[in-house]
Order: C-alpha cells, then structure tokens, then sequence
C-alpha cells in the first residue's frame, strides 16, 4: 500500500494524519501510530538478508524499490513480543531524518486525521512501560492510539545518525547579546541542545515544548526570529509559522523550520505558508548557523 501524500490535508490547519497499526503480544493487541508524513508505504513481508554485528532489533536489510533498508522487529523492541514467524506480518517503510526504515508490525489498520490538539498526555495511557517511547495518546471511538516516538527509537539503535555538534564563533557574541531567539520544539533532548547552543552563542533565547506556548510569549514579546518544529503536541509548526504570517507584527519576522520530516514536498508546504527555510534534522549545524546567516 502507497502512501499518497499528496490528498494531505491544508497546510497550517494543525491537523495530521496518522497510519494507526497492531502489535500482538501474548495477552492483548496494542495500537500504535505513526505521522502519515513519515510513511513511504506499506509492504508484505520482504526477503531479508541477515546483517552481522547489527543491532539485535534489526532482523536484517531488505531491497526495498533499489534501496537497501534496514528491518526493524518493532514489537521485539518495544519488549511486547518476540515471534520469528514474519511471513504474516506487515512492513511500515518510513523515511525521516535523512534515512529510511522498515518496521515489522502485526496489522496496518486505517488512516486517521485529526488535530494536534486530540493528543492527550502519554502519563494516561495503560502501557506505562512505554511511557518514554510514547509522544501522547489518541482517543478514536474509545481506542487508545499510542504515537511512538519513532526518532527516539531510530536514534538509540543508531547513534551516529544524532544531532551534530556545532561550531560557535564567539568572536560574534557581542552583535548577538541584542537579539531574541524563539524555539518550539517538543522533544527536550533536542530543545536543551539548541537552546544551549545558541544561548552560549549569544542569543537572548527562549524555548517551549510546543506551538502554543510559542505563540502565547509572542503576545507578550515579538522575538527577531523564530525556530519551529513541525510535529508537536497541542500546536503544530505549520500553524505557528501561517500564524505569525498572519499577524501584521510578525510578518516579516525570520521563521526557520527544523524538522525530521524532511523532503521537497514538507519543504514546499511549509514554505507556501511563510517560512523562510526549512532544515532537516539532525543538522544542528545548519540550523544555528542560518540563525546568524538572518540575525547578524
């Protein structure tokens, strides 16, 4: 099954469509989802080759359309089940932060849309083991939907693909003392690099855990430039960035985008609604350096 992403719905409405999926374990199915903008398709079960010395998740590589793509057993890592009969099963193949993946899973169920603003705090859910892997839940017709936080579980079984370390010119730390730096992003590992980095750098910086509380500080205080996830709980960065654009305040304002979601076509909607540049993660590189490219 292909993933048309091309009847997504409007850009900056903070809606998304996720791809909801079963995992089996021994006492009960548990249904995941998955960001339908990280998805290239679903696939039956491929020939794998086995990979010496990979991760113990990583069941094998298969060619996936002239790629070479690793497999990952979901279910194994997630710790809810461990079954070696693959034949049956489904292959989630997701492209983000550069890279491509294969995830094994029980049943690809439907697609569903929904708004940011429908996921609920993970502390909720049932599966409290999974709490660190499980950006909220989703309550569609009494089922719980678990988002996984597939960049979490990519980066721990590779981590040479994490964020890269940035070189600073503090030479420019005086012309940098003036200027106000806004960053919504909701993962905190990369929300405190940035953050220290660009701080250290010079910048007068505030970061939030989502759009929303972006946009709140905005009301209080007009920033010189503005840093923005796209997928994140409550708000999402396409919103932010046609917001602001909205606002005659703001917009001539500098928005960059950064996200895991990189592709032409991410890169084309986030633009047709105001951004100045999107940047893929994990180029932290990039990123702080495009801020100086704007501000200085």
């Amino acid at each position: 099954m292909a993933i048309d992403h091309g009847i997504l719905l409007e850009t900056g409405t903070n809606e998304f469509e996720i791809v909801e999926f079963i995992i089996k374990s021994d006492t009960k199915e548990h249904h995941f989802g998955i960001n339908v903008a990280k998805v290239r398709e679903v696939i039956r079960f491929p020939d794998i080759v086995k990979v010496p010395d990979a991760h113990h998740n990583v069941i094998g590589t298969a060619n996936i359309r002239q790629k070479l793509i690793p497999i990952i057993d979901l279910g194994k890592w997630l710790e809810l089940s461990y079954d070696e009969e693959y034949k049956e099963k489904k292959i989630i193949v997701t492209f983000f932060n550069h890279q491509y993946n294969g995830f094994v899973v029980d049943e690809v169920v439907r697609i569903h849309r929904i708004t940011w603003a429908d996921i609920k705090d993970y502390s909720s859910i049932t599966d409290f083991s999974l709490v660190e892997t499980v950006l909220g839940v989703i309550d569609i017709g009494g089922n719980l939907i678990q988002l996984l936080d597939f960049e979490k579980i990519v980066l721990e079984m590779s981590p040479e693909t994490g964020l890269k370390e940035v070189e600073i010119d503090y030479s420019k730390s005086h012309i940098r003392e003036s200027k106000i730096v806004y960053m919504a992003e909701d993962s905190s590992v990369i929300r405190r690099f940035l953050h220290s980095h660009l701080e250290n750098s010079g910048y007068q910086t505030h970061s939030f855990e989502n759009g929303k509380l972006l946009l709140n500080k905005v009301k209080e205080q007009i920033p010189d430039l503005v840093i923005t996830d796209l997928e994140m709980p409550v708000t999402d960065g396409a919103f932010v960035v046609k917001t602001l654009r909205d606002n005659p305040d703001t917009k001539d304002m500098p928005i960059l985008v950064f996200s895991s979601l990189a592709s032409e076509e991410n890169e084309r909607k986030v633009m047709s609604v105001g951004a100045n540049k999107f940047i893929g993660k994990p180029d932290t590189d990039i990123l702080v350096n495009e801020v100086d490219q704007y501000l200085i």
